[in-house]
């Protein structure tokens, strides 16, 4: 029985998939983090640092390849940084490449270990993969909009994986993959300045049109962030049919029922990139299950002195099946996650 299943019908059958849950929550996923709050334990996020080797990263900073890709970093011609990038990563070793790839989050380029990172033990860098970046603006914009910053950074993770220039088949642009014509819009609405589609590639123009846009969309379902997302994803008109025909549905049920594979897999992507956001920037976290307001039901945003669960690593507080923790790989040490 796949995960989903288990989360969707067993959230009530406790006595018949106590077994599951206990294993589930072992995991620092969606599913995971609904079935630490079904057993009432924490949430397993086992966070690990990266180790630098300043000695390796000093002979990288000589690496013509990697100096001419930071270069045109620097300056914002990032097709040009890109291609430096691939051939000089082409030429390094293993442990080469993951130091280059942690020396460019720190420079800014925060890309790169989000894309890179992402098998394996890499999986625990946490703060590396999930970065606070911008971390002032994008709590402003959020404030200002009504919205949690939380759900902010969840949608700016898994729509463009922090990469400024992203555009989509969809004609998507930015941080949040916003649409020009919505951003048009939104501009007019809101009194921001802008100036067409390539503004959109401008990180603080498409934070403060994006937080707006998520503010309307959630708007437009009471509230609610796990609703907004599916919006977000597939558009309002289609998540009004979904309510309109499955509205008495539980929210969980709901989500496995999302007929778009697409949207039924990024709304549940969201949702666990929005409890890991939240302890990066709490060092605790809103329940994934407070995220679910039923259909119908006003949703108000998490505010800071909501009460929000402890992260353990290893997940003692399970009774059963505690997860087993792999040893970190080379270049990796266990720690505390950075605040």
């Amino acid at each position: 029985m796949r995960a989903g299943a288990i989360c969707a019908r067993g959230l009530r059958r406790k006595r018949d998939t106590s077994a599951q849950f206990h294993a589930l929550a072992g995991e620092a996923n969606y599913y995971g983090f609904l079935a630490a709050d079904q057993i009432g334990a924490p949430y397993a996020i086992c966070a690990t640092e990266f180790a630098d080797d300043s000695v390796a990263a000093a002979a990288l900073r000589k690496n013509p390849g990697i100096t001419r890709a930071f270069e045109f970093f620097a300056i914002n011609r990032l097709n040009e940084a890109r291609r430096e990038w691939e051939f000089a990563m082409d030429k390094l070793d293993p442990a080469q490449r993951r130091q280059a790839i942690a020396l460019a989050a720190r420079d800014g380029w925060i890309d790169r270990p989000v894309y890179a990172f992402n098998q394996g033990d890499d999986t625990h860098l946490y703060t590396l993969r999930f970065p606070l970046a911008r971390r002032e603006q994008i709590v402003r914009e959020a404030h200002d909009a009504g919205i949690d910053p939380a759900w902010a950074y969840a949608i700016i993770r898994a729509e463009s994986a922090w990469t400024t220039d992203a555009k989509s088949a969809a004609n998507a642009y930015g941080l949040m993959q916003l649409l020009p014509g919505t951003a048009a819009q939104l501009a007019r609405s809101e009194q921001i300045a802008y100036g067409g589609a390539s503004d959109l590639f401008n990180p603080d123009t498409n934070i403060a049109l994006g937080t707006r846009y998520l503010a309307r969309v959630a708007a437009r379902f009471d509230g609610s962030t796990w609703l907004g997302s599916a919006a977000y994803n597939a558009g309002p008109d289609a998540v009004d049919k979904w309510v309109n025909a499955r509205d008495t549905l539980d929210p969980d049920f709901f989500i496995e029922t999302i007929p778009y594979k697409e949207t039924r897999e990024y709304v549940s992507r969201v949702l666990a990139f929005s409890v890991i956001y939240d302890w990066r920037l709490n060092g605790k976290a809103a329940t994934a299950s407070s995220r679910l307001p039923r259909i119908g039901q006003t949703y108000e945003p998490l505010s800071d002195k909501i009460e929000r669960k402890a992260v353990v690593c290893p997940a003692t507080a399970i009774a059963t099946a505690a997860p087993t923790n792999a040893a970190p790989g080379p270049g990796i040490t266990i720690a505390a996650p950075k605040q």
